[in-house]
């Protein structure tokens, strides 16, 4: 990426984010909103929770909601799952230990959701794993909204901030 690439793109995330009509805190609001569905455990429900709160929000700024909210994507989904296992385990006080033995993540397929044989096989092989999964994913749903939104505050104050002109030196 060239130097003139990085400063468009630059310009471009910066009248994206200087919307006149919100501001700073709605902005940071609506960042850290969509981070908190991003971490939620509940797979499959991110999308319909940032349209639900995007209908009921006046004063949010819904695409920055929805990039908070795809942050959990399919290349982060399996790193936010761990860190929500772990921290879960934490929160039991069973320390990092986890027994994944039991798990055969080969055996988990599109029938383990579609049939109810399949779901009830994949739910006992999980069990394990399931309420530190649960525990940490809303704990940490809960961490990013003070974390995305002091965050996302502190940019947009950057963003907004007017910068200082250089003033030209004596003889130029």
């Amino acid at each position: 990426m060239t130097h003139h690439d990085k400063s468009h793109l630059w310009a471009r995330t910066k009248r994206f984010l200087a919307d006149p009509g919100l501001e700073p805190h709605h902005l940071a609001w609506s960042f850290a909103l969509g981070l908190s569905i991003a971490w939620n455990p509940l797979l499959g429900t991110h999308t319909g929770l940032v349209l639900i709160a995007c209908a009921l929000t006046r004063k949010l700024h819904r695409p920055l909601t929805f990039l908070g909210a795809f942050t959990n994507n399919p290349w982060t989904m399996v790193p936010i799952a761990t860190a929500s296992t772990f921290f879960g385990n934490l929160l039991l006080g069973r320390g990092l230990h986890l027994d994944l033995s039991g798990v055969d993540w080969k055996s988990i397929g599109w029938q383990s959701f579609t049939s109810r044989e399949g779901f009830q096989a994949a739910a006992a092989m999980l069990k394990p794993i399931l309420a530190p999964y649960l525990l940490g994913g809303f704990a940490l749903s809960a961490v990013a909204i003070p974390v995305g939104y002091f965050l996302m505050l502190r940019l947009a104050h950057r963003l907004r901030s007017p910068r200082p002109t250089p003033t030209p030196l004596p003889g130029d």
